[in-house]
């Protein structure tokens, strides 16, 4: 239930952060821009690597399932048009529980250094992001 409403918070802050934004905060000279394409790809990358555990049938599924749909309310909330990665039965082997965890720790200290160099708007949601991401080492240990 924490997980979830967590995840509903940070859809509405983006929800709310976008809709406060003008239309010259998106354009391509925003150096944001760059910054959410990474923690777009960065989510997508994670939604990927849950995906290969989770083929995998490990016996910890449910907390796998549960992690996975956070990363993807993650990517809705950087980008709500961004395409979520689906299992693909061809991907390589599952990664073990220390290289998740070390995805994990990649990306939130990525998110982190991102917040720091980030406008107002996005920098709320790249520092949620990384407390996620840290909680979910907690959650994987």
């Amino acid at each position: 239930m924490f997980r979830a409403a967590s995840a509903a918070v940070l859809v509405a802050a983006s929800t709310a952060v976008t809709a406060c934004t003008g239309s010259s905060e998106r354009s391509e000279d925003d150096p944001d821009v760059a910054l959410r394409a990474a923690a777009v790809a960065r989510e997508q990358d994670l939604l990927r690597a849950y995906d290969a555990q989770l083929l995998g049938a490990p016996a910890d599924a449910a907390l796998l399932t549960a992690l996975r749909a956070e990363h993807a309310a993650h990517l809705a909330a950087l980008d709500p048009l961004a395409p979520v990665p689906s299992p693909d039965p061809q991907s390589p082997a599952a990664l073990d529980r220390a290289a998740l965890r070390a995805a994990e720790r990649a990306a939130a200290a990525a998110h982190g250094e991102a917040a720091v160099t980030a406008r107002r708007s996005l920098a709320g949601l790249l520092a949620s992001l990384s407390a996620s991401e840290s909680a979910h080492l907690v959650a994987l240990a």
